[in-house]
Formats: structure tokens, C-alpha cells, sequence
């Protein structure tokens, strides 16, 4: 009777191993899925506030008059020669000046294929040895992207306040430009550093062709990544 009691007592404490095991196999699970829902929220939120202090740099009135000038961000790409291409640059913690053409890049598409070095290269976000980070905690990098729109659909005084005189208010002809701003999170990613470079120099951010898409190009390697996209009318009095 003895042995049979003692036999009985090791499938109890057996059970009971087996129990706690399982209990504690769930609490680990919980506590992984519960960590990567609060990482996942973090970097969310990085990516946003990322995105949007680089969109007020655009939208501070200080920088309008300096934008609109031949060399800066708008003025630049504003002519004929260059309307329709993207004009890139890297939001950069260390860098004293928002935007700098000799710091930017041109790309845009022709005959089906990708011209990404018509300005040179320097203006593309990389991973390296250089800081291409947002802030000194190298968490996220942050494109923007600044494109007009051509022709197309656009009609006549599409843009302008209605009942406006242009002749007698002595101002430009209105036009829109769009601003992408793409934040991404390369060490939540296990894509090479290589490849996240191709798609931020060899991508754009408006194309109707998807294999021509950065966003297509990041989200096929499983980037965080985060697109906001900012449309302005932009006109210019004379005085």
C-alpha cells in the first residue's frame, strides 16, 4: 500500500510540473506579445514625430522666402527643366540648415528606368558611417521628397482664391507641390543596410510603376516605415 501511495504522490507532483510549465509558458508568450505591441506603439510614435517636425520645417514662414529662391526647395525644381522631378534631401539632427542644395538630389523617371545621380548622391538618406540620423540617438531616418505637379488635370485658376484679379493683385500664377516625408526604423528591420540604401536612393516617392515605389521597396524587406504626404499651393506676390 505504501508503494502504491508513493507511486500516486510522483504522477500528482508530475501533473503539477506539467501545469506550471504550461502556465508559465503562456505568461512568457503574453509578456512577448504584450512588449512588442508597446515597441511597435514607440516607433510608431517616432516615426510620426519625426515626419511632422520635418513637415513644419517646410511650413515655417522663415524658410518661405528662402525656399522660393532659385537654389532652395522649391524654387529649384519650380522651373521647366526640372519640373516633375523629385528633389531630395535628408532631414539631418546634425546638420545646422533644413535644406541645403549642395546636400540634395535629383530623381525622377525616363524611358522606364530611373535617373537618381543627375545632381549627385549626397542628397539621399544612408546607413554608414556618416550620422544620416534624425537626432544622436540614430534611431530613425527621415527622407523628404519635393515634387511639382506637371499639366495633367489641372485646371485654370484651379488653385486660386475665387474671385481673384491676378493682374491686379500682381501675383504668380499658383501652383501645387507635393512634400513626401518618409521615416523609417532600420534596427526593428533585419534587411542589410544595403538594401535599405537602394530603396532610398533608387526609388520614388510619386510613380504609378509599384517596382519604382520606395514604399514598395521598403515594405517587400519589412521596414517600419511611415509616409506622410503634404500638399501646397504655392503662389508668389510681386511688390
Amino acid at each position: 500500500m505504501l508503494n502504491r501511495q508513493k507511486g500516486a504522490t510522483l504522477i500528482v507532483v508530475l501533473i503539477l510540473l506539467v501545469a506550471l510549465t504550461v502556465i508559465g509558458t503562456l505568461a512568457i508568450r503574453q509578456s512577448l506579445v504584450s512588449l512588442n505591441i508597446a515597441t511597435n506603439g514607440q516607433a510608431q510614435q517616432l516615426l510620426i514625430q519625426n515626419s511632422d517636425s520635418a513637415t513644419f520645417n517646410v511650413e515655417n514662414p522663415n524658410n518661405l522666402i528662402r525656399s522660393l529662391a532659385r537654389d532652395g526647395m522649391f524654387g529649384f525644381i519650380k522651373g521647366s527643366t526640372n519640373k516633375g522631378k523629385e528633389l531630395i534631401f535628408c532631414y539631418r539632427g546634425d546638420q545646422s540648415q533644413f535644406f541645403n542644395l549642395s546636400r540634395a538630389s535629383l530623381i525622377y523617371e525616363q524611358n522606364g528606368s530611373i535617373v537618381n545621380n543627375s545632381l549627385g548622391v549626397s542628397g539621399y538618406c544612408q546607413l554608414g558611417s556618416q550620422n544620416f540620423f534624425t537626432s544622436n540617438r540614430r534611431a530613425v531616418l527621415t527622407q523628404v521628397s519635393v515634387s511639382f505637379v506637371e499639366g495633367g488635370n489641372v485646371k485654370p485658376f484651379q488653385f486660386y482664391i475665387r474671385g481673384t484679379d491676378t493682374e491686379k493683385a500682381k501675383i504668380e500664377q499658383t501652383e501645387r507641390v507635393v512634400v513626401n516625408t518618409v521615416s523609417l526604423i532600420p534596427s526593428l528591420s533585419t534587411a542589410t543596410d544595403e538594401e535599405i540604401n537602394t530603396c532610398l536612393s533608387t526609388r520614388l516617392s510619386n510613380t504609378d510603376i509599384p517596382a519604382h515605389s520606395i514604399a514598395t521597396c521598403l515594405s517587400s524587406f519589412n521596414v517600419p516605415f511611415t509616409v506622410h504626404v503634404t500638399e501646397y499651393t504655392l503662389g508668389q506676390a510681386f511688390i
